[in-house]
């Protein structure tokens, strides 16, 4: 994964082929000094001649240009690192102040080794003085806490706090929001882990971690506290909890006796008794890797093969839903490591009873049928014999997704009084009652607090009292401490220009006037008449796709047609295309075009496509465009309606032409 300079500096280098760039241009264009530019070059070099995709060529007084050896492939990697760039984690993509500190406490706190101030320079390309700019508010962060941040010559910086605030800290800082995404809103909403301190786990999984060294991603960390969680459950329901044909690792392993020392403590705090085996099962997971590598080797299908269908039917589920959870990293990370000791039950042929099986069925009906659904179309699943037990496990995933979904639509809020207390809550619990469904409630202060906040991630400030020249770019809007009619439509009133608001409201969706012309825009620019099929008499699914793919050809003018067809066969190995009797989306797996289409055929009397769909009627043909400019998916989210209004299906099925496609098309949005 390239940092976000480096991918920078390749779109650069790439679009200006084969013209030089000189390291002042670039660094203009990122914002750094020539020395940084030069740095991030070298870096980039480094990879691709590591992947043999090409070099840099640097010539004195022109200066540099890009050299591809490996075409096609070279195109592959430049359209994957463009498509994953917001997710990349590497060093060199640090170069805003929160995430420097983020790097700084963790480097303090997870990786015990010395930490210097000129190599954290180094590290994160930045000046000495700005790193001890980070730091002053680090100090800042680490204070409340009664944590100091201390240096020596000897030593380089340190932090010194007794171990309690020191858990506390990581707790607040590291893991707390994401606790939140992951389960305690889940716990909030359902009770479904109800009297169960998810913190104190966390806390505990943490301390013995740290003691043993041993380095785990948050995913890990998460998921080994969801199944205590769980386990812990199950036990005071009065569940019994097996253990056979499970992986066993060795007892001096320091996977193993970190997992006993974390069962000993668990039982001593809670006061219930896991079974001896309980500690080879989180073993399993701190040695999460080497696990999931025997249990993939026992499947027809590769690690990256499972995500690949995991992805696929989180895009299905995303066609009938409306969410973007083929988007969420974290809903896909948590599965994959959930799918590890899931695959290892199947392959035994066992699986373990969920308590809150009869709560999700209360509570998430609905999420739970569309979890098997779609996720029982994934092919590895498919020899096996799923209990609902094993799906809502699987839904308890999903439904924390579907929960991150929704807050993130919401606008988040700072009320502000004049001293944080008595009114604030008065405030504050108005505004949860009226408008929860629209805001979060990031803080509640004081007047006097103001100065301290970062307001980089507020979207609109509530106050009771002025605000003279104290905040420049965020709204405000001023409302009596009792918050009254007149104060929520004020609020309702700015609310109502936060773009992702839209789909909460009650009104019709596709009515912004800018929305609809974009929508418009983007039909006019994937749809052609000549990718338009209409055929009157009956056709095979293979003759449909073989014509539609013949005209995308025509249209790219170069030989397509055996690449097509075989990313639309590998797709369709996943799962099948068909949303509804009527709709099929065959796409590919990586893009082949050089621009973004859409081929439609339209078959009146239908076409048999599989056993399932025997008679679709309406075929779209996705093909997106290599570099990932054109957002496609849009145009799937316009195919929901296909799917829910069959009046709709039967006009655009009755459609003879081109134009009267369109038409009905683009009627339906408006």
């Amino acid at each position: 994964m390239l940092s976000k300079k480096e991918t920078h500096i390749l779109k650069l280098l790439y679009e200006h082929q084969p013209a030089f760039l000189t390291s002042q241009e670039l660094a203009a264009a990122l914002g750094v000094s020539d020395r940084t530019a030069r740095k991030y070059l070298h870096l980039l070099e480094d990879t691709l001649k590591e992947q043999g995709l090409g070099t840099i060529e640097g010539k004195q007084g022109c200066g540099y240009r890009l050299i591809i050896d490996q075409t096609d492939d070279f195109e592959l990697f430049y359209v994957r690192q463009v498509k994953t760039q917001p997710c990349s984690k590497d060093k060199g993509a640090i170069h805003e102040a929160q995430d420097r500190q983020y790097y700084i406490l963790n480097q303090l706190f997870f990786e015990q080794k010395a930490v210097y101030v000129d190599n954290l320079a180094d590290e994160l390309f930045v000046s000495r003085s700005t790193i001890s700019n980070d730091l002053v508010e680090v100090k800042k962060m680490l204070k409340p806490f009664e944590i100091e941040l201390c240096s020596k010559s000897n030593r380089g910086i340190f932090v010194v706090g007794n171990e309690k605030n020191i858990r506390h800290f990581i707790m607040n800082y590291f893991f707390l929001e994401r606790l939140q995404d992951n389960l305690y809103t889940f716990s909030t909403y359902t009770n479904l882990l109800e009297g169960i301190s998810i913190e104190e786990i966390v806390i505990i999984v943490l301390d013995e971690c740290r003691e043993a060294r041993l380095k785990l991603s948050d995913f890990i960390i998460f998921n080994i506290v969801l199944h205590i969680g769980l386990a812990i459950k199950r036990l005071q329901a009065g569940f019994d909890i097996e253990y056979t044909n499970m992986i066993e690792l060795p007892s001096q392993s320091v996977e193993y006796e970190t997992a006993l020392k974390i069962v000993h403590r668990i039982t001593e705090s809670m006061l219930i008794e896991f079974p001896q085996e309980e500690a080879n099962y989180i073993a399993l997971h701190l040695r999460n890797k080497i696990t999931a590598k025997r249990v993939y080797q026992k499947t027809t299908y590769s690690e990256a093969e499972i995500k690949a269908q995991l992805i696929e039917a989180l895009k299905a589920f995303d066609l009938e839903t409306g969410y973007q959870l083929h988007n969420d990293a974290i809903l896909i990370d948590g599965l994959m490591m959930h799918f590890t000791p899931f695959l290892l039950r199947l392959q035994n042929q066992m699986s373990i009873e969920n308590p809150l099986l009869e709560e999700i069925r209360l509570h998430y009906q609905d999420l739970l049928n569309l979890t098997m659904q779609y996720l029982s179309q994934m092919p590895v699943f498919q020899p096996h014999e799923i209990t609902d037990g094993e799906w809502a496990y699987l839904t308890i995933h999903i439904t924390a997704a579907v929960e991150r979904y929704h807050n993130e639509q919401k606008a988040r809020v700072l009320v502000i009084c004049a001293t944080g207390l008595g009114s604030s809550q008065m405030i504050k619990n108005r505004l949860e009652r009226e408008m929860g469904s629209k805001i979060v409630i990031e803080k509640v202060i004081s007047y006097y607090e103001i100065a301290d906040q970062n307001l980089d991630q507020i979207d609109l400030i509530i106050s009771s009292i002025n605000l003279p020249n104290v905040i420049h770019h965020t709204p405000i809007v001023y409302v009596s401490v009792f918050v009254g009619e007149e104060d929520i439509k004020k609020i309702n009133s700015e609310l109502s220009g936060f773009k992702q608001l839209n789909c909460l409201s009650n009104q019709p969706k596709n009515k912004d006037q800018d929305k609809l012309a974009d929508q418009i825009a983007l039909i006019h620019q994937c749809f052609r008449p000549d990718l338009f099929l209409h055929l009157e008499t009956a056709s095979t699914k293979e003759e449909v796709l073989d014509q539609l793919i013949e005209m995308l050809e025509k249209v790219e003018e170069k030989p397509i047609k055996e690449a097509v067809a075989k990313q639309l066969r590998l797709r369709e190995s996943y799962s099948s295309v068909a949303f509804s009797p009527y709709l099929a989306v065959p796409h590919p797996i990586e893009a082949v075009t050089e621009q973004a289409y859409v081929a439609a055929a339209v078959v009146p009397k239908g076409v048999y496509w599989e056993a399932d769909y025997p008679e679709i009627q309406l075929v779209f043909l996705l093909s997106p465009d290599k570099l990932g400019r054109v957002e496609l998916e849009k145009i799937s989210q316009m195919l929901v309606p296909i799917i829910e209004d069959d009046e709709f299906r039967q006009r655009l099925s009755s459609s003879r032409t081109y134009d009267d496609f369109i038409d009905q098309l683009i009627q339906r949005l408006s």
